[in-house]
């Protein structure tokens, strides 16, 4: 293997690393031109750097080469790209997933990952690890030198880069407090929804649902891990009830409430074993997911509660998702059902199609808020999946510093009813 400089020799004899600064380019054998260019500036500016001019091979001990080189550099360059966009599968990418496996072991204001962009490749829903999306960016056409490459090189070479968002110091705290002061505080706990005007029960019992979904999602902050467990099927069996005393003849709302209790038996039969606070999280949300999939079962669109990181996101998040299922339930006659809890940080649409079968739903629907890379806006990212071919049929992002909660609201249900049949039930003639 040939690399750029002489590094991966002193590696092999086992001499140690060199004091300059060195720089680990990692890339689709499709943007080994760029990657040249970038080698190239990098270097002019006294950084060594770690570049594979052959083609990508296998085996262990190469393996365990490009792992080596990856732990004792200083900085990783991946390039971004749409050929990586596009590759679904490339040794690149186990490359990147040692580079985070390395971001562990750092501390927070150590700058390690250094992204590069070479084309137009939008930063939001970016293939790429979730962490690197907590750096910033740089965009270089062609990998070409530019002021900022240069400026960034010098930075590099001279230890100047830090990380983007450096931690802010806290204040010593005593050894007997560090237990209270390091526990997170409980999330507070939601608003009842309001009682809805008169014809509109079927839009109170979807609130009701996404409430107890919140309001149980608080509960586990607070309650001992038994309590949380046996709340949930408690409060759960009784809101199923309800519905179904309200809506179902006797004979199916009984076959319907086994079918309740069976969900949320299984749910807690997978999750018991497991230990810890965590597992008791996991209960919670496996009962609530498993008696919303029974109620609303085989409606055509699932709307996935919205997400955001942090409380701003989180906000901005709740209200578009609250009035977007507003629009769509306003005419709808059983074609909508809504998932309480939204998908975790990091899912991939794997994770948003398992969702959408759960439901057994033709369609599903997600949004989440972030700022892609950190320094930029939020945006609202917002996806329709569709079940029988598995893709994505429709995605846009929503700068929510130029749009509102409610404004995108609109947007999207505009969007989805131009794709969607919300409303399954047959028109009356004439």
């Amino acid at each position: 293997m040939t690399f750029g400089s002489n590094m991966s020799n002193d590696i092999q004899q086992g001499a140690p690393p060199p004091l300059r600064p060195s720089v680990f380019i990692s890339y689709a054998s499709a943007d080994r031109a760029s990657a040249r260019a970038l080698r190239d500036a990098l270097a002019a500016a006294g950084l060594d750097v770690w570049l594979d001019e052959e083609e990508l091979g296998g085996g262990e001990a190469w393996d365990a080469k490009i792992r080596n080189q990856i732990r004792t550099c200083t900085y990783f360059m991946p390039v971004i790209s749409s050929t990586t966009e596009v590759r679904r599968e490339g040794y690149f990418r186990r490359e990147w997933r040692f580079a985070v496996e390395r971001t562990l072991d750092l501390a927070d204001d150590v700058m390690f990952l250094v992204p590069i962009v070479i084309d137009n490749t939008r930063d939001v829903g970016a293939r790429v690890p979730e962490k690197f999306f907590s750096v910033q960016w740089l965009r270089v056409p062609g990998g070409q030198a530019t002021d900022e490459l240069r400026e960034l090189a010098t930075k590099l070479a001279t230890g100047e880069a830090v990380s983007a968002h450096p931690p802010v110091p806290a204040a010593a705290v005593p050894r007997s407090a560090r237990r209270v002061t390091e526990k997170p505080a409980p999330p507070p706990f939601p608003r009842f929804p309001a009682y809805p005007e008169h014809g509109q029960r079927l839009r109170f019992a979807y609130e009701l649902v996404i409430w107890f979904g919140r309001i149980l999602h608080s509960l586990w902050y607070h309650l001992p891990r038994f309590v949380r467990v046996i709340a949930a099927v408690v409060i759960i069996f009784n809101l199923i009830s309800w519905v179904f005393r309200e809506s179902s003849p006797s004979a199916a709302r009984k076959a319907d409430k086994a079918a309740v209790i069976d969900g949320i038996t299984k749910a807690v039969e997978d999750k018991a074993p497991a230990a810890g606070e965590s597992a008791a999280g996991e209960v919670i949300e496996s009962i609530v997911d498993a008696a919303a999939n029974v109620a609303q079962a085989g409606r055509p669109l699932a709307v996935v509660d919205f997400s955001g990181a942090g409380k701003e996101a989180k906000t901005y998040a709740n209200q578009a998702f609250k009035r977007t299922c507003e629009l769509l339930l306003a005419e709808d006659k059983g074609g909508v059902s809504v998932s309480p809890f939204p998908l975790k940080e990091g899912a991939t649409d794997a994770d948003a199609l398992r969702r959408g079968r759960r439901l057994k739903s033709q369609f599903v629907l997600t949004a989440q808020v972030r700022a892609d890379p950190p320094s930029q806006p939020m945006k609202l990212a917002v996806k329709l999946y569709d079940m029988k071919q598995s893709v994505v049929i429709w995605e846009e992002s929503y700068d929510t510093t130029q749009l509102d909660p409610a404004g995108a609201a609109e947007r999207i249900v505009a969007e989805v009813r131009k794709r969607v049949a919300v409303d399954p039930a047959p028109k009356p003639a004439g």
